[in-house]
């Protein structure tokens, strides 16, 4: 068992693993595995896929579905910056099948009535005690398809009222988003954080940017958008 704090640590262990046949642990080896693979290091690699990559045009949007600490975080900052919108899980789960429809229905008129950058978020992200509370009150697993459902029904919506790039958070809500909007591959971008990077679908018509709860830092949502910290504040 092997253990990092640094980046050049990654490196090392992939260097010390190229030859073998199964190689598990965090997503940061998949990094050190292909630096050493490759012979590039992780700066130049993204440097030069950012060179070549020119972003699609269309309206971005952010999804977050994660209950990570780090998540939280980063729904907390972008907040401050950008419109944003929290899922009303109970009227998901206790109004009758109409009023369920229309709820769907202001979410959507919501995101596209606001302006395109910032991208507007829409989240489900809570603290854990507000989870369990949802959790306890209608089942883990009931609560979680009705969110993702929403996520998946908000993605196929907004593609085809022009929504060109997702920015999400949570590997659950990363994962039905993209079944949702019919991606099967991916070409990979510039990095927007260790083991994020900007990734359009095979033919060329969707942009996503996809992490899983603790990746990225508390600012990752406006990162992912290259907004300046000049943006930032007049925006506020």
């Amino acid at each position: 068992m092997t253990d990092t704090l640094t980046a050049e640590h990654l490196t090392a262990i992939g260097e010390a693993t190229t030859e073998l046949p199964l190689v598990t642990g965090g997503s940061g080896i998949g990094g050190g595995l292909a630096r050493a693979l490759s012979g590039r290091d992780a700066a130049s690699a993204s440097e030069s896929a950012a060179s070549d990559w020119t972003p699609i045009e269309g309206r971005a949007v952010v999804f977050s579905g994660s209950a990570s600490e780090m998540t939280n975080k980063q729904v907390a900052a972008y907040r401050e910056v950008a419109p944003s919108l929290a899922v009303d899980v109970d009227r998901l789960l206790t109004e009758a099948a109409a009023e369920q429809t229309a709820y769907r229905d202001e979410v959507l008129a919501w995101v596209l009535e606001q302006p395109a950058a910032p991208a507007p978020l829409v989240y489900a992200t809570a603290d854990p005690e507000a989870v369990r509370g949802l959790q306890q009150r209608y089942g883990a697993e009931t609560t979680s398809a009705t969110i993702e459902g929403l996520f998946a029904w908000l993605a196929a919506e907004l593609r085809g009222a022009g929504v060109t790039r997702f920015i999400v958070a949570g590997g659950e809500t990363s994962g039905i988003v993209t079944t949702a909007l019919g991606v099967e591959g991916f070409h990979i971008g510039p990095q927007i954080a260790p083991g994020v990077p900007w990734v359009r679908s095979l033919d060329g018509t969707l942009e996503l940017a996809l992490k899983s709860g603790n990746f990225g830092d508390v600012d990752f949502f406006s990162r992912a958008q290259g907004l300046t910290d000049q943006t930032t504040r007049e925006s506020r």
